[in-house]
């Protein structure tokens, strides 16, 4: 029987098969360096996209800090007008209280009965002083003032009897409280 050597065929069989398992790993590793080298740009485009976009929103932050720097500045100048208008609104109004008070007083004064002499005031109180022919005049002037609604309370200070123009008269001092302004309270949302 004729016999056959295979070795040298499983031999080069094996060679073959080491070659094609190297020639695999190299193209495999050469497919990654590839893939890996791609995404590499890939991600360095990225990055140059977002930092670009980060340079401009910088860019934009520092307008939109300079415009909120504005903003503050007009803000600021508004509150300061808004407290000056409210100054002149409260002048105003104070400069209009008294020539109100002093025509009111003059409604309320007894002709040919009695003289205001002393008007004086403050925040909380408002003194009169003046003559009268009587009692019963100070008390109709002070009941007029009573009921006149611009003071909280009236008192008589003092009442003496003087002499003046060879007339007995009476001199008198009435204290009025005004009434405490009411603070508006804002509504609530």
């Amino acid at each position: 029987m004729i016999r056959i050597n295979l070795l040298p065929y499983r031999a080069a069989r094996s060679k073959e098969n080491i070659r094609k398992q190297v020639s695999v790993f190299l193209l495999s590793f050469v497919l990654l360096i590839v893939v890996l080298g791609l995404y590499n740009s890939h991600l360095s485009s990225k990055k140059e996209r977002l930092s670009s976009n980060l340079d401009n929103l910088k860019k934009e932050v520092a307008i939109y800090e300079t415009k909120a720097k504005q903003v503050e500045e007009i803000k600021k100048k508004l509150d300061t007008l808004n407290k000056q208008i409210e100054i002149v609104n409260q002048l105003k109004e104070y400069r209009e209280k008294p020539p109100k008070l002093l025509a009111k007083m003059t409604e309320m004064v007894i002709p040919g009965r009695m003289q205001l002499t002393r008007l004086s005031s403050n925040d909380a109180n408002l003194t009169l002083g003046g003559v009268a022919l009587d009692n019963e005049t100070v008390a109709v002037f002070m009941l007029r003032l009573e009921r006149s609604g611009l003071f909280a309370g009236v008192s008589l200070a003092s009442s003496k009897q003087v002499n003046k123009y060879n007339v007995n008269m009476k001199q008198f001092s009435i204290k009025c409280k005004k009434p405490v302004p009411k603070k508006e309270v804002p509504a609530s949302k």
